[in-house]
């Protein structure tokens, strides 16, 4: 599947935008391999376990599952907590953001400040769902001044592409934007059923 294939959601992820220098070259794979921080190595690693846990869990006979499933779950629940608190120390308010929209491939955010088509930035995008927290580099595909709203200054609508990003926080994002796009199903199949009664 190409990058273009896959789809966006909006929805408002915190993230950490960090533009290179124009002297700066972003990493050849082995290099952001390297360069990757534990915590964001660690958090990856969890995810990939909770899939093949989850998947173990769903082969188990209904009575076994249930309490194996709730010793599980609290075990989770103390992780979760404290890779929440691990990747919190990794969250730059300097360079913080939140996505206007975001997928698989690329998202958006608004911002005070331009970047330049096919600028390059180091990116920290931290998810609720699942909670994890990605590190991946990407290129600015699109910037587009916003209208000043009132007496606020004009922002700017930037895209950027991911061009560094391992294929199991792909597979995290594409679970996220799924996640984000039930919700969205569920809150307009609610909205039409009030509508209609």
């Amino acid at each position: 599947m190409s990058q273009d294939e896959y789809f966006s959601v909006r929805a408002a992820i915190r993230i950490n935008v960090e533009p290179l220098q124009d002297s700066q070259a972003q990493p050849d794979a082995d290099a952001f391999m390297a360069e990757i921080p534990a915590p964001f190595r660690v958090a990856s690693q969890c995810g990939q376990v909770d899939n093949a846990v989850e998947k173990e869990l769903q082969s188990l006979e209904p009575d076994d599952a249930s309490a194996l499933y709730r010793i599980l779950q609290a075990q989770n629940e103390k992780i979760t907590l404290m890779m929440g608190y691990m990747l919190s120390q990794e969250d730059d308010p300097t360079q913080r953001f939140t996505t206007h929209t975001f997928g698989a491939s690329s998202f958006a955010y608004l911002s005070p400040a331009p970047l330049k088509h096919g600028d390059h930035a180091r990116v920290k995008l931290f998810l609720d769902f699942p909670p994890t927290a990605i590190y991946c580099y990407g290129v600015v595909t699109h910037c587009e001044e916003k209208a000043p709203d009132g007496d606020h200054p004009p922002q700017y609508l930037i895209q950027i592409q991911y061009t560094r990003l391992l294929e199991d926080d792909r597979d995290t994002l594409i679970r996220a934007a799924l996640h984000h796009q039930q919700k969205l199903l569920r809150k307009r199949a609610l909205n039409r059923k009030k509508s209609s009664s």
